[in-house]
């Protein structure tokens, strides 16, 4: 870790920090005006720091800019954090600036811009009613506008500092003591004060810059503190070599019969100026890939070893064992429908091979086979069987794969059905022998004929193109009339409204077209 931890104080700090605590007590004591001048020599010991930390500060951030550059994945939310951190510790200094330019100003009667306040030698030195008056004014409690609005400034600052940093209690403890804006215990230690009023009440005008250019220097090395500690969460994340391993790496540990198994030797460290040697078994191999034709059926273990010289020339040796497996070609086809396929349909056929990707197989067969996303589908040309053929490149090769064989079959005849909506709006499909619905006359009367296979194991596209009625006389006989379509007809639906309940109707000579045609027919049906 870095930040504070790593950047203690000098011993010229430490001293200028003595320094203006034994002022500020002669002070207490109304010692001679000799001794402001004290606060002079501190005030330009610690302009000095800030110019010097101004300039490391600018160079860690080019720094932080230059890694960037280099690896912006790696560097881009700690850079972002640096310019963050720039832009906040700028807003408070430049108050401080503004503050100390108004001081003087009203001190020495003459202008002192901001941008050159710190160049400016106050002439004087005494006043010790300038900065109560700015800072405090008549409101002992809250301070002026001013006086709030720094120690606003103050808090947040220490705030986000402590943030920055995680909320780690160890950051925490420093800057809470660095930028605490607590009440302070009198000299005496009756009470406690304000702490506005224990930096600027009655102090004279020189020791209050002088505590204004310590304030710039303590955000100025807090600034440096947090750059150097994102520098280091750069490379928190990497790892630190400490040991070499050596490992083979497979194209496949799958090899079919007749293939060609090939694996990479390779080091978990390597160092570009050595040049290992490697060795299955005793043998060394002329590169770092090792092959073996693979003739034979079985799982295959081998091993080995990569000899690499230190700097100290002593050869170290890395071992290393793996396996492969041989299987025999092989493919899996299956019909997703059934175990046949069908004249007429777009049978769906999914093919593959186990560790071979899609794109390597060739696929042949006496029926139209056409890519449908991962699987094809099949079209019989005739009634012979179709055979599918499976082929696959391996190793720059065509490799017979397997093939398979399937029946070619008509497609069955669907089931004629009355499709109606029930009371509910639920969609019915009825047939008297299946369906367990209540039939009534209203569901008769708005139904239409469709066709469906019952078992929804094929999805097939039927559509009725023509049917008869048949509705019982009474004598024995039945009356027919037919619809051109697949809905009744106005004076169907007119005879069905004035049959009384027990008639019984027939449909019958169901005409049906589409991926199949045939002719279907209805059980008879009893109204209610």
């Amino acid at each position: 870790m870095s930040g504070a931890k790593n950047c203690p104080e000098t011993p010229r700090q430490k001293m200028i920090g003595m320094m203006y605590l034994v002022l500020t007590a002669m002070l207490a004591l109304n010692v001679s005006a000799d001794i402001l001048n004290g606060f002079i020599m501190v005030d330009k010991s610690l302009l000095g720091n800030i110019e010097t930390s101004n300039r490391q500060n600018t160079a860690l951030y080019d720094e932080m800019q230059y890694l960037y550059n280099q690896n912006p994945d790696k560097v881009g939310e700690w850079l972002t954090k640096s310019k963050i951190v720039q832009q906040k510790s700028d807003s408070l200094i430049d108050f401080i600036h503004q503050a100390k330019a108004d001081l003087m100003t009203m001190a020495d009667g003459i202008q002192i811009a901001k941008d050159t306040v710190n160049n400016h030698i106050l002439v004087t030195k005494d006043n010790t009613d300038i900065a109560s008056r700015y800072f405090i004014g008549s409101d002992e409690t809250s301070g002026t506008e001013k006086g709030r609005q720094f120690k606003a400034m103050m808090e947040d600052y220490r705030h986000f500092v402590e943030q920055m940093f995680g909320g780690d209690s160890m950051y925490v403890e420093i800057y809470e003591k660095r930028f605490s804006t607590a009440e302070i215990m009198n000299s005496h230690g009756t009470e406690s004060v304000k702490w506005l009023n224990a930096q600027f009440e009655s102090m004279p005008i020189i020791a209050v810059t002088t505590q204004l250019s310590k304030y710039e220097a303590d955000i100025l090395t807090t600034e440096q503190e947090l750059i150097n500690y994102f520098k280091q969460q750069t490379d928190a994340g990497d790892f630190r070599v400490n040991k070499i391993e050596a490992f083979p790496i497979p194209a496949t540990k799958h090899v079919m019969q007749g293939g060609v198994y090939k694996a990479r030797i390779a080091l978990s460290a390597v160092d570009s100026t050595k040049v290992p040697e490697y060795y299955i078994g005793n043998t060394r191999l002329s590169s770092d890939t090792y092959a073996v034709n693979c003739n034979s059926l079985g799982t295959f273990q081998y091993s080995g070893k990569i000899v690499l010289r230190g700097n100290d020339g002593i050869p170290r040796e890395y071992p290393f064992k793996d396996e492969y497996t041989v299987g025999a070609p092989s493919a899996t086809i299956a019909n997703e429908d059934m175990n046949v396929v069908y004249m007429g349909y777009p049978n769906r056929i999914s093919i593959s091979v186990p560790g071979v990707p899609a794109e390597k197989l060739q696929i042949s067969a006496n029926a139209t086979m056409e890519k449908n996303g991962t699987g094809y589908i099949c079209k019989p040309k005739n009634f012979d069987n179709v055979i599918i053929n499976v082929s696959a490149m391996l190793e720059g090769k065509l490799t017979t794969m397997g093939s398979s064989k399937f029946r070619v079959r008509s497609l069955p005849d669907p089931t004629a059905f009355m499709s109606f909506n029930d009371a509910n709006g639920n969609a019915v499909l009825y047939s008297p022998n299946t369906s367990k619905h209540k039939l009534t006359r209203n569901d008769i009367i708005n139904s239409k004929m469709t066709a469906e296979y019952a078992d929804g194991m094929l999805q097939a596209s039927f559509r009725i193109s023509e049917f008869t009625l048949l509705i019982s006389d009474g004598r024995g006989g039945f009356t027919a009339s037919q619809s051109n379509g697949n809905n009744f007809t106005e004076a169907q639906q007119k005879q069905l409204l004035r049959l009384k309940s027990g008639s019984v109707i027939l449909i019958d000579k169901i005409r049906c077209t589409g991926a199949k045609t045939t002719t279907l027919s209805f059980p008879p049906v009893t109204l209610p």
